[in-house]
This record gives structure tokens, sequence and C-alpha cells, in this order.
């Protein structure tokens, strides 16, 4: 399983089944070679065995209701050349985006970069709430943060190696990339590893989170989305992400 796609048809978040498989494409030195190859638009994509739970209720409003079937864009390392997030265990920071994204109906041109594999949007005052949780509960769920976009939320701990960098890349589409590169679980002596991004396109409120190399041991990794109330949200199981069966999953 090399992408997971999720559409929304105006009430549910449903998997669509007609993704084509995906040829290895050549990587960056630190990416796996099963990363997909670029998608030629911003769609969703999936592969048919992992069903991601959800919650039903109301959309995004700059979520589409159909897509064209297309594929995951490919790992745009950016660890040497993107914002370096200089952070200790359990914090985040306020990082502009260079663009406005729209997410869940509601304009945002800042986010907040955690330490522990996740972004958020905040609240309605612009702060973010216990941004510095590294416990990643499923989805949705009332209790701060909200406003989450969650690739890989785990406890893991760039203090003991690894960095954390952000980028606006403008290739058309243009598109915000946060990246966690090698950045080891907490207590794990620098061993467990985890390499992953999340990338979000400007244009059509796309996103897409895109693994590497991971080693998640501690079994309380979440990825997933949800609103700023916490009350509407997408639950990805992470079982195929955490074994390297899942290296892409498209939100649209």
């Amino acid at each position: 399983i090399t992408c997971v796609r999720l559409c929304y048809d105006g009430t549910n978040y449903t998997v669509v089944d007609d993704t084509p498989s995906l040829a290895p494409p050549s990587e960056p030195s630190s990416i796996p070679s099963s990363t997909p190859s670029l998608s030629p638009s911003g769609t969703p994509s999936l592969s048919p065995s992992t069903s991601p739970s959800h919650t039903p209720s109301s959309s995004p409003s700059n979520i589409p209701s159909s897509e064209p079937s297309s594929m995951c864009g490919e790992f745009q390392d950016i660890s040497t050349d993107g914002n370096v997030v200089v952070l200790p265990d359990d914090e985040s920071e306020e990082v502009p985006m260079n663009n406005t994204f729209t997410f869940f109906g509601i304009d945002y041109t800042n986010v907040f970069v955690s330490t522990a594999g996740y972004v958020s949007f905040g609240d309605e005052d612009g702060d973010c709430p216990n941004c510095d949780d590294f416990r990643g509960e499923p989805f949705p769920d009332p209790v701060t943060p909200n406003n989450v976009i969650a690739p890989l939320w785990n406890d893991i701990n760039p203090e003991d190696g690894g960095n954390i960098t952000y980028k606006y890349v403008m290739n058309m589409p243009d598109k915000f990339i946060t990246q966690w590169t090698e950045v080891p679980e907490y207590e794990s002596d620098g061993n467990n590893t985890n390499t992953f991004q999340v990338a979000l396109y400007f244009d059509s409120g796309c996103i897409e989170f895109r693994y590497g190399s991971l080693i998640v041991l501690n079994g309380g990794a979440t990825a997933g989305v949800e609103n700023i109330n916490g009350t509407v949200g997408v639950n990805i199981p992470t079982a195929g992400i955490i074994d390297g069966n899942i290296t892409c999953v498209r939100l649209c």
C-alpha cells in the first residue's frame, strides 16, 4: 500500500478504491524508495485495504465533493534547505506559511509546529493551548490541542536527535511543508528515529501525510485531522503507516 485516498461526498469521508498502483521512484537519500511519484493535480489518494474511521458532520468549506483519480505527491526532502525549528522537547512554535490555507472553512496564514509530530492552527484567539501535548488521541477530541493536522502525533524528542523544518514550496501547486527528520522517540537513546512530513496545498486545501523511515515502538502514534473545536475530524489508523505499508495519505 503506497497511498490511502479519502474523498468527501458532502456528508461523509469514504475510502475510494480506484487509485492506480505506484512504481517506486528515485528518492532523496534519506527517503525510502517506496515513496510514491508526484501527483499531477492535487487529489486524495488511496489503497483499498485500510479504511480510516471518521466522524460524519459538516464539511470544511474548502473540501470538494468529488476528485479525479490521482496519486499522492512524492516526498520532498526539506531537511537541509528548510527553515529549522529549534525547540526543546514537548514544545511548539508559531511560524508563517507565506500564503493562506483554508481549513474547515477558516483562513490561516500562520501555523503552530509541534515537536510531537503535528501542526495546529490554534484557537479563535490565535493561541495554541496544550500544543506541547505529546499524547496523541484519536480524532475528533474536544480536549485541546484542537485544530490539529497530525501526520504522526507521537512522543518524539528533537533534543535527542534529528531536526524539524518548514518551507513554503513554490512549484505549482504551491504548498507549505513541515518535516520531522530522524527525530527519535522519547527515551529511546536516540535510536527509534522517524522521518515524515505534512504538505498543505494552498489552492485546493488538500493535505498530504508523507512517510519516510519510521520506528514507532511506544504504541501511542495518532494520525488525522480535526476542526477548531475538536468536534469534527478524521482518524487515520496508523498500523499500516508504522509498518511501512502506507507511505502517503491524502485528504481533500
